[in-house]
């Protein structure tokens, strides 16, 4: 079975975009596992071609 990862970059935990991924989460749930990651307000730099995740 896969897995799905839903990522929320909202910097609201639980407003508009977290209520639209937890209604695709209920459809997909029937299909495969899906996770819902919120980043918060933490501050996220761009790639900076390290190449660490490879």
């Amino acid at each position: 079975m896969s897995k799905i990862l839903m990522i929320n970059g909202s910097p609201n935990e639980l407003g508009c975009t977290d209520t639209a991924l937890q209604e695709i989460a209920g459809e997909l749930q029937k299909q495969a596992d899906s996770e819902i990651l919120w980043l918060g307000k933490k501050p996220m730099q761009d790639c900076i071609a390290c190449f660490k995740c490879q």
